[in-house]
């Protein structure tokens, strides 16, 4: 009897101290994510400190396979497709965002994402036709979403299959015909 209790004594000791490593080390990245963010940005520039950034990226990552289930895992997610955008890694972003969409289709920031999406479609990958995809989906889906007229305006410019420049020239013309 008393060899069983000592049995049950030692697996309890080693789950709890399982547990306690575990959510010693899970700190410990948060700690370092954290630490990492602060330093993100150059003081005097305010221009991203890429190697800084591409270390909390991969922290941001780490923390996101590692601990699925956690109340900071979506955020986190969402931040590490921020800062691939922000690192000049546009196919990465829209993949991270695409992982936060099914990951956690009931948040939030959701919508962003899919904006996000369109919008480095259009504006870094060119690729109109996914760009316009995209913009279809977030209108069809967030209709009073406040970045609503920017979808709308960027996907009739898509539509219209002007460039940039002969957006601005039809525009300067609508502005003379005014006055």
């Amino acid at each position: 009897m008393n060899h069983h209790y000592s049995r049950i004594i030692i697996a309890f000791c080693s789950t709890w101290i399982l547990f306690v490593s575990c959510s010693n080390k899970k700190q410990e990245l948060v700690d370092k994510i954290k630490a990492g963010e602060e330093k993100l940005f150059n003081d005097s520039t305010l221009r991203l400190n890429d190697s800084v950034a591409q270390n909390v990226l991969s922290n941001y990552l780490i923390y996101t396979d590692k601990y699925k289930e956690d109340s900071l895992c979506a955020d986190m997610l969402f931040k590490a497709a921020d800062l691939s955008n922000g690192l000049q890694h546009p196919q990465q972003a829209i993949d991270l965002y695409d992982t936060f969409i099914k990951r956690f289709p009931k948040h939030t920031k959701v919508a962003a994402a899919i904006f996000m999406q369109a919008f480095l479609y259009e504006t870094t990958l060119n690729n109109k036709e996914k760009a316009k995809e995209k913009y279809k989906a977030f209108m069809d889906a967030y209709p009073q979403h406040p970045l609503m007229l920017s979808a709308k305006a960027s996907y009739d410019q898509l539509m219209s299959g002007l460039t940039d420049e002969e957006l601005i020239r039809t525009f300067e013309k609508k502005q003379d015909s005014l006055k």
